[in-house]
């Protein structure tokens, strides 16, 4: 971490600067990074604090009741848990554009923007995946109870509202960890690995579990992201996974009524295990696909 005027930034074969190294340019300086950890939290509480306020506005003016700062109807509460940590998304975008002083679209990729594209590829990938997962629950007989089906009126309404907030939510955690901390970390020791690692854990120890086999899933999810970010040069493929996971999970629980965002509970082996395998074989298959269709993994 010592400063310096120069362009440091380490260049892959063939020319280009590599994903996780964007903010080692000529204007790096080692306490532009430590800068931003400060204001990424001031930022991420107005921001978190200015879209709790437009939610609890709305549902005053929808005449939903609140009690102790939550909703009496639990649609509010549920969506209002989703755009909450969605609020992190312009908080960190803006973070590297006011500390970093570099374009917040080098948070996407490493053409500066996200490759749309790409993203709908690898999404299309992620939902196939997930549908395998689903029927292999389905053929192991997990539970299900037709008495708890909301109704198509309701169901419709709770589809809705997933579509339009989960992948918002999963799109600004893979920024923050994926994207922002990841690159941070680079921007000091020039390998993308250990602040790789740094931000699995983090990302682990955001979430509320505390079942031993989630929370390995969940490190092997985050280090598979981490590792396909770098090999794909962009945010698009672990974008992909993470809101499909989230958005299939909440769009099933939904047929049981509204699902609970409480993170805690035990889990056997086959609850578990299939989503680790997903997530192994498709960060294996999206790099090789990258690969093929040319996909840029440097600026």
């Amino acid at each position: 971490m010592v400063p310096t005027t120069q362009d440091t930034r380490t260049p892959r074969p063939g020319g280009g600067i590599p994903y996780h190294l964007p903010q080692r340019g000529s204007r790096h300086r080692w306490w532009r990074t430590l800068l931003g950890f400060p204001l990424l939290g001031l930022l991420a509480l107005v921001c978190m604090g200015l879209v709790t306020g437009v939610v609890f506005g709305l549902a005053a003016l929808a005449g939903v009741e609140q009690h102790d700062g939550t909703f009496a109807d639990p649609v509010w509460e549920y969506t209002a848990g989703f755009l909450v940590v969605a609020a992190l998304l312009p908080a960190v975008l803006l973070t590297a554009r006011w500390a970093h002083r570099r374009p917040a679209g080098t948070l996407s990729s490493v053409e500066g923007r996200l490759r749309l594209r790409w993203l709908a590829h690898c999404t299309g990938w992620a939902l196939g995946g997930f549908a395998l997962v689903t029927a292999f629950g389905l053929t192991r007989g997990e539970p299900w109870l037709a008495a708890q089906w909301p109704g198509f009126a309701r169901y419709a309404l709770l589809a809705l509202i997933t579509l339009a907030v989960v992948p918002l939510q999963a799109a600004a955690e893979e920024y923050l960890c994926r994207g922002f901390l990841l690159q941070s970390f680079a921007s000091w020791w020039r390998t993308p690995w250990p602040g790789a690692v740094l931000t699995s854990v983090l990302f682990v120890a955001l979430h509320g579990y505390d079942d031993p086999l989630v929370l390995a899933d969940m490190f092997v999810f985050a280090l598979a992201m981490s590792w396909l970010t770098v090999r794909t040069g962009g945010l698009e493929a672990a974008i992909a996974l993470h809101a499909v996971n989230n958005a299939f999970g909440m769009l099933v629980a939904c047929t049981q009524g509204v699902p609970s965002l409480e993170q805690s509970g035990d889990f056997a082996a086959w609850d578990v295990l299939p989503t680790t395998a997903l997530t192994v074989v498709y960060a294996w298959w999206i790099d090789r696909l990258a690969r093929r269709r040319g996909i840029a993994r440097a600026a």
